[in-house]
């Protein structure tokens, strides 16, 4: 794309899709076909779709009417971006957060965003999407530079379940830290002394937090020794769980103990467990994270890290309302607690402290 245009069409003022059109090459309807979600049905290609996207992105180009609700701020309707829809995980908050919004005479909608650079400015705002606050979960997610510019702009954001990328943007998040120590103390008080920690992958090492932290801080207590060989990053999924659990089963010394990055991947741990003939907990004990619903009817129920995912829905929703209709709020970041949930999965009573 020609850089040049794109300055030129800066300095004009704000872009228009005419400037969309001639920076991607394409013509006005390509780019309201495009950014109206309705590509596919017109059979404009991929690579043409990505271009589009890419050009608007770059010139920071917002169609009319959404732009027009962002300055009024009078939709209300507070939006979801989430990595999935498939993560019953999520399922509990957006419930607990339309009961909340409604309880204030907003509505909430949902996105799904698998985000790729440069696809979030698209999958936000330019498919004609129009909110007074929006919600944004999925590292990528709230990485996105496209979440700055809305704040500036005085729309209210939340990051959720990560850290914040700015002060400008709110934060509402678990203690997933004193997750990760809760759930491996637990399995050496029980006498375990290989333990495992499934994970997905992690961004560079920062201020943030997270479940491995708690991992390696219960280790070091202990006078444990931290294995590389035990922490296994896999893809965040069910399906991602069973392949690491067959990794680890492939190890000579292999771990008698996994702590399981959430509840999706402990049920894909209990699987292969169980295809491998070892039996939870007596061959292997598994601990998950989430607490949810689910936990209670694996074979055998699941210990887990359980934390108010209906908390975390309504503070979402009273954030953004605050800072909506207060223009600021004073407490930028939410850090919920955690506490250790015991079932048969991990063979253990609950012991009498569980504060991290």
């Amino acid at each position: 794309m020609d850089q040049r245009k794109a300055s030129n069409a800066k300095r004009g003022g704000a872009p228009t899709s005419a400037d969309v059109a001639r920076l991607a090459g394409v013509s006005q309807a390509t780019i309201s076909l495009v950014l109206n979600g309705r590509a596919s049905k017109v059979r404009i290609s991929e690579e043409t779709r990505k271009r589009v996207i890419s050009a608007a992105a770059q010139l920071g180009y917002t169609p009319n009417h959404a732009a027009r609700s962002l300055r009024q701020r009078s939709t209300k309707i507070i939006t979801f971006v989430l990595p999935t829809l498939e993560n019953p995980y999520y399922s509990d908050i957006v419930s607990a957060a339309q009961i909340a919004a409604q309880q204030h005479g907003y509505a909430v909608s949902v996105i799904p965003a698998r985000t790729k650079p440069g696809e979030f400015h698209a999958l936000s705002l330019l498919q004609g999407a129009a909110f007074d606050g929006i919600v944004v979960a999925g590292r990528e997610n709230c990485a996105a530079p496209e979440l700055l510019q809305l704040a500036a702009r005085g729309v209210a954001v939340v990051a959720l379940q990560e850290r914040s990328p700015d002060p400008s943007i709110y934060s509402v998040s678990v203690d997933l830290e004193a997750g990760g120590y809760l759930a491996t103390r637990h399995l050496i008080e029980l006498g375990h002394r290989r333990i495992a920690h499934v994970m997905e992958e992690l961004p560079r090492p920062d201020t943030w937090r997270d479940r491995v932290d708690g991992y390696r801080r219960a280790l070091a207590e202990a006078g444990l020794p931290l294995d590389p060989s035990l922490v296994v990053i896999t893809e965040n999924s069910m399906a991602g769980g069973c392949k690491a659990i067959e990794q680890l089963l492939l190890d000579r010394q292999r771990p008698t103990a996994a702590f399981m990055y959430n509840d999706q991947m402990a049920v894909g741990a209990l699987h292969a467990l169980r295809t491998h003939g070892l039996r939870v907990p007596d061959d292997f004990a598994v601990v998950g994270f989430d607490g949810l619903a689910m936990g209670q009817f694996t074979a055998p129920p699941l210990t887990t890290i359980d934390h108010p995912r209906r908390d975390i829905g309504r503070i979402v929703i009273e954030t953004l309302i605050g800072a909506i209709e207060k223009g600021s709020l004073e407490v930028k970041q939410h850090l919920l607690p955690v506490k250790l949930l015991v079932r048969e999965s991990c063979g253990g009573l609950e012991a009498p402290n569980q504060k991290p």
